[in-house]
């Protein structure tokens, strides 16, 4: 069974993660300075969001997050299940397994993915932060 009911669970899981990403201030100019364009595509449910480290952001934030279409033309593109892309946030799947394995697909200069490494710990806790304050335990794996 997926993790989330449908695309709006996981929009609204997303966009509250994002959001304290990119405002974080550890993890918000290490990934500003990566200057990357990273686009997220999901299936099951499907989504797309774009991460945007180069252009404006808003005000207290580091970088931009744009949910479904976007005009910018990202340097990486990242495509797996919603679900592993949610196992992922939370640490628990490497993604250069999943790729090996056929579970993820990647596009662009993947290589560039791993100015991205040293926040992921980080990245990790304010994932479950977020899934902690939106009472959604239920996310949290064993």
């Amino acid at each position: 069974m997926p993790y989330f009911k449908d695309e709006k669970d996981m929009l609204d899981v997303q966009r509250a993660f994002f959001n304290k990403v990119a405002s974080d201030p550890e993890v918000g100019p290490q990934l500003r300075a990566s200057k990357l364009i990273i686009r997220f595509i999901s299936s099951d449910p499907d989504g797309t969001l774009t991460i945007d480290c180069r252009g404006a952001a808003e005000e207290g934030k580091y970088f931009g997050v744009a949910f479904g279409e976007s005009p910018l033309s990202p340097d990486i593109t990242l495509t797996t299940s919603a679900d592993l892309g949610h196992e992922f946030w939370l640490g628990k799947a490497n993604m250069v397994n999943a790729l090996f394995s056929g579970k993820a697909k990647a596009s662009g200069d993947v290589s560039l993915a791993m100015k991205f490494l040293p926040s992921l710990k980080r990245i990790a806790a304010i994932y479950k932060q977020v899934l902690t304050a939106l009472d959604r335990k239920d996310l949290l794996l064993k």
